[in-house]
């Protein structure tokens, strides 16, 4: 498949929001995933990730979704779990750059004792939606729109990480 089929393909299933199950196992389909997870979102979207890669969180499209999610309303929030401190880069980093300027956007890093936990990354939105590593070193993810116990499972999970890291003062910082 194409990278427009699969762009097409991942729209197509994150507007119906049918649970079906997508698979992605590159650094472009990571980004389109996100890109539409940011563009469906309507309340909340959390990360968890080893550092915002790039190559996926710095592509224009991922950028641009993820500005007008934070400026669509003001309840809408963006949490991030890194497993490393900020980008040294922040300020040219393009997604920090652009989010870290805009309301209800926080950034948590993971110490070494938490990330001991887990082995895997994820992508949550508005707990009915996301993309799963379940192998934290590999690309290779699984992704669904609208598969709601999928979801508010890994959403359970990321409040609990979540409040055991320690805050990145990068901008606005929720509770």
């Amino acid at each position: 498949m194409s990278l427009t089929e699969y762009r097409e393909y991942v729209r197509r299933h994150a507007t119906r929001r049918d649970g079906h199950p997508i698979y992605n196992n590159s650094i472009e389909h990571a980004s389109i995933v996100i890109e539409n997870l940011f563009l469906e979102a309507e309340r909340s979207v959390a990360i968890l990730t080893g550092s915002l890669n790039a190559k996926v969180y710095g592509r224009a499209s991922v950028v641009e979704a993820a500005k007008l999610f934070l400026v669509s309303s003001a309840k809408n929030r963006l949490r991030i779990i890194l497993e490393s401190d900020a980008p040294d880069d922040r300020e040219i980093h393009p997604f920090f750059r652009t989010c870290s300027e805009l309301h209800n956007f926080a950034v948590r890093v993971a110490s070494q004792r938490v990330q001991s936990l887990y082995d895997f990354h994820f992508v949550v939105a508005d707990n009915d939606s996301y993309r799963f590593e379940g192998d934290k070193t590999k690309a290779a993810a699984i992704a669904a729109f609208g598969h709601v116990e999928g979801a508010q499972n890994l959403g359970g999970i990321y409040e609990y990480i979540w409040n055991q890291c320690e805050p990145v003062d990068v901008g606005v910082r929720l509770n």
